[in-house]
């Protein structure tokens, strides 16, 4: 599942599934439990004090009543079934439309998302109507056969007994009387199973979830899920992975990063660099195979342990608005000034930074517009080796600077990249810091997947 995917299912879980659940838990196993219990007892004081015989025929006929409930859930559990999986498919589409508002106002998408969303929202109505003609359906069966049957019944057996001379007519009349308390309760069935139905897909939506997570449970931070391959190797297991309703990206993709080595990874633009990149930081999950970072494995491993692993420098640098330490110091919010300058020196930054009137306390402005391209890139280095993570992933990290910029930034990469696994990803080799080896992902990508978006 997606990471957007998984936020909406999450959603869904949280707010709609433990409200159905605790309706469910609350105004209808109550209600049953009483509409199962009153009916036994009014027929036991019958027993006693009326015709123990009229009694017996008529419990016979109540117990009827949880097979029959039993029955009837099993035929309308496909429709709660489809029901909830409709609300998780429309909150999911609802989160992500909301997540990339933005974009779907730039691309001019905005309206076939609302078509979309629209042409889920029936869908879900209709598996609504379908929930709820069930509903309608066992008031029928109980208020038309059950109800009527028990009443026909009981009078049928009264008059006989009356009759036979064994029952006076005042009993009789009580016996007819006392079965309205018998039918009462048991009509609260079909005025509550709406509520059972749904109620009953939520609470088991819940322990699925509640399962899913007990058996991912991540190890504690600084812990390692065991894995054959070793510490600081990045591995890439017949990977297929694809963003939200759409095809495969990749397909099929093994590759290797040994502990310490240089890779880059190469090819044309749309071939599934990025969408590497993604798996790499759990942004995406694979929808086969496995992802290992750092021998932990993005599937089961928590997000965060993962990101902890890696020190990223990606195109598009993002600063924070305020002052180059508080950018730093998002990566060591403890780190003191001295370290902040060991980063900026490293980063070739140093002695441009000096030469500011406010030094570590210049404003960057908003997403750091006070500054330069190539000072962003920088200062995004810096920050990566404060970070001071093993691996090293590098997504283009020169495609936004001029080729005077690049030079600097190649050279404070590759200060960066000493002693770590790097993994650099880029659409010109020469772009790129010296690797030990060079990988063309259009050569590892299935054929049938060629000229996906990445």
């Amino acid at each position: 599942m997606t990471a957007t995917g998984r936020s909406g299912e999450l959603l869904s879980v949280a707010t709609d599934a433990t409200e159905k659940t605790a309706h469910y838990r609350a105004g209808f196993l109550g209600p049953i439990f009483g509409a199962l219990t009153i009916p036994s007892l009014v027929l036991a004081i019958m027993a006693l004090t009326v015709d123990a015989a009229t009694a017996g025929w008529l419990a016979l006929l109540v117990l009827l009543v949880p097979p029959l409930i039993g029955g009837f859930q099993r035929i309308v559990r496909p429709i709660g079934t489809a029901y909830r999986r409709s609300q998780a498919r429309l909150t999911v589409a609802f989160l992500e439309a909301i997540q990339a508002l933005g974009t779907l106002v730039y691309a001019r998408a905005a309206e076939r998302a609302g078509a979309e969303l629209a042409r889920r929202g029936e869908q879900h109505r209709q598996h609504l109507m379908r929930l709820l003609a069930g509903n309608q359906l066992l008031i029928l069966v109980v208020d038309a056969a059950f109800s009527l049957t028990i009443v026909v019944a009981a009078a049928g057996i009264a008059t006989t007994r009356i009759l036979e001379e064994t029952l006076t007519l005042g009993g009789g009349v009580a016996i007819v009387l006392m079965t309205t308390l018998v039918i009462g309760p048991v009509d609260v069935i079909g005025q509550f199973f709406y509520i059972g139905i749904a109620g009953r897909a939520a609470q088991r939506r819940i322990g699925d979830h509640l399962t899913a997570a007990a058996s991912s449970t991540p190890a504690p931070a600084g812990t390692r899920l065991r894995d054959p391959d070793g510490p600081g190797t990045v591995v890439l297991e017949q990977v297929t992975a694809g963003w939200p309703g759409g095809a495969p990206v990749i397909e099929g993709v093994s590759l290797r990063v040994e502990a310490g080595e240089k890779v880059a990874l190469v090819g044309p633009s749309g071939i599934g660099k990025s969408t590497v990149a993604a798996l790499l930081q759990t942004h995406l999950l694979p929808r086969a195979g496995r992802v290992l970072v750092d021998a932990l494995d993005t599937r089961i491993a928590d997000a965060d342990e993962v990101r902890s692993r890696l020190a990223v420098v990606e195109q598009r640098t993002f600063l924070f608005l305020g002052t180059i330490a508080d950018n730093l110091r998002l990566a060591a919010p403890r780190a003191d000034d001295r370290r902040l300058w060991e980063a900026l020196d490293l980063a070739g930054l140093r002695g441009e930074i000096e030469t500011m009137p406010a030094g570590l306390h210049t404003q960057v402005g908003e997403h750091g517009r006070l500054l330069s391209g190539g000072q962003a890139q920088r200062l995004q280095i810096a920050r990566a080796w404060l970070r001071d993570a093993p691996i090293l992933l590098l997504d283009e990290p020169t495609s936004q600077v001029d080729l005077a910029g690049e030079a600097a930034i190649l050279a404070a990469l590759d200060r960066l990249a000493a002693g770590r696994t790097v993994l650099m990803i880029a659409h010109r080799p020469g772009a790129v810091l010296a690797a030990d080896r060079v990988i063309d992902l259009s050569t590892l990508i299935h054929p049938g997947t060629e000229g996906a978006s990445a």
